[in-house]
């Protein structure tokens, strides 16, 4: 029905905030790993993350430099993985 295919919308569309908010978070962090001077190793142990994913974040991040926006950083990254 109709009013199904509204919920299952708004329940993607909160999931996807949820996400893009997670990743935002973590881009936040990593830029200040970044700044701090900190490697991609050493960033990608103390998030326990894996170092090609914080590699890809430091890439960007440098691209963007000295502009830290981490919206636009996302939307870097988002394109490179569609």
């Amino acid at each position: 029905s109709r009013e199904e295919g509204i919920m299952e919308g708004r329940n993607v569309g909160k999931l996807e905030g949820k996400l893009e908010g997670a990743a935002s978070k973590v881009i936040e962090i990593v830029i200040k790993k970044y700044k701090k001077g900190c490697s991609v190793k050493e960033t990608a142990d103390m998030l326990e993350e894996p170092q090609t994913l914080i590699k890809q974040i430091y890439d960007v991040i440098g691209q963007c430099a000295p502009d830290y926006n981490v919206e636009t950083i996302y939307k870097i990254l988002l394109d490179k993985t569609i």
